[in-house]
């Protein structure tokens, strides 16, 4: 899988080891504070990303993991964790709840608030970092949602805790951009359903929903993109792909539009400073600058150029 990594406290000395392994967890996981509790201090990460989520897999030790308020103040990635135990028992505290957490079981915790987890022993947890924004959640239900335990055993817990297990071992790896943005919206869909609870409408996406969105990720570049193109596509009718959508909570252009801007976003902001912001609204579909630099400034509150120059100043600081 592109981008993976691996690493090991066994790679250096046992003098060198708990600076190593402090580093390594706050590197790919966020800023908090990593505390070894007592014996050899054994733990390995390995990972990759898949467009925008992270996806990781540690096993170590027992372990003390709190990110606390001043964590928060130094560096907020805003990454909404879901974390799934494959071996071990923890606890997790966030937003005043604690779960007690058993293999198999799945919960949420949010990188923009002060979380502690405590391992009874050794154990092995599957984490996918998702960005925030990318769901089309407010803070204020998730903030309902955090620390609570959720079996994978069945239901959307089970398609969702075997989705992640796949993509943290490779064996749903995609090396093409446009496959990985396809993985990434069906995670999302999934977290959205798991979140769900019983408490927000709609239902876990259809056969026909995946379809579709999987068809507009791979035709985002087209401006001439309609809605009646992708119902061709997936055989379905104009007015059923309409009420799929609706289902979905948005309107077929709405999340084509949200998708390009998506995109558009992360090219900014990662891509060679030189090229020109037309080059990247074009390449997403969305061709006249004036009308992009508009609906780019209505979702982000920024401009594409000040985006861009924001992803400058952090790069450069590094």
């Amino acid at each position: 899988m592109p981008d993976s990594f691996e690493v090991d406290t066994a790679a250096v000395s046992q003098a060198e080891r708990s600076d190593y392994w402090r580093a390594c967890v706050c590197d790919h996981f966020v800023p908090l504070a990593v505390e070894p509790v007592a014996g050899q201090l054994r733990g390995r990460v390995a990972g990759s990303m898949l467009a925008e989520t992270g996806l990781r897999r540690i096993r170590a030790t027992r372990h003390r993991f709190e990110r606390r308020s001043k964590d928060v103040r130094s560096g907020d990635p805003e990454v909404l964790q879901v974390l799934m135990v494959d071996l071990g028992q923890a606890r997790m505290e966030q937003d005043g709840r604690t779960a007690a957490l058993s293999p198999g079981d799945i919960t949420l915790y949010d990188s923009s608030r002060p979380f502690r987890v405590e391992t009874s022993g050794d154990f092995q947890f599957t984490i996918g970092l998702l960005p925030k924004r990318l769901l089309p959640l407010s803070n204020e239900l998730l903030v309902t949602r955090t620390a609570r335990a959720r079996s994978s055993a069945d239901g959307v817990g089970g398609a969702l805790g075997a989705l992640m297990s796949s993509l943290a071992t490779g064996r749903a790896s995609a090396s093409d951009p446009t496959q990985q943005t396809a993985l990434q919206h069906a995670l999302v869909s999934m977290y959205v359903a798991f979140m769900s609870d019983g408490e927000l409408s709609g239902s876990p996406p259809s056969v026909h929903l995946g379809l579709a969105k999987t068809f507009i990720a791979q035709h985002l570049g087209d401006p001439a993109l309609s809605p009646a193109d992708i119902a061709n596509a997936c055989g379905i009718s104009l007015s059923y792909l309409h009420r799929l959508f609706a289902s979905d909570g948005v309107t077929v252009a709405g999340y084509v539009r949200e998708q390009r801007l998506q995109r558009a976003y992360r090219d900014l902001t990662t891509s060679p400073l030189d090229e020109r912001i037309q080059t990247v609204s074009s390449r997403w579909g969305i061709p006249e600058p004036a009308h992009f630099s508009r609906l780019f400034k209505g979702r982000f509150e920024m401009t594409p150029g000040e985006a861009r120059n924001a992803a400058r100043g952090t790069r450069m600081s590094r």
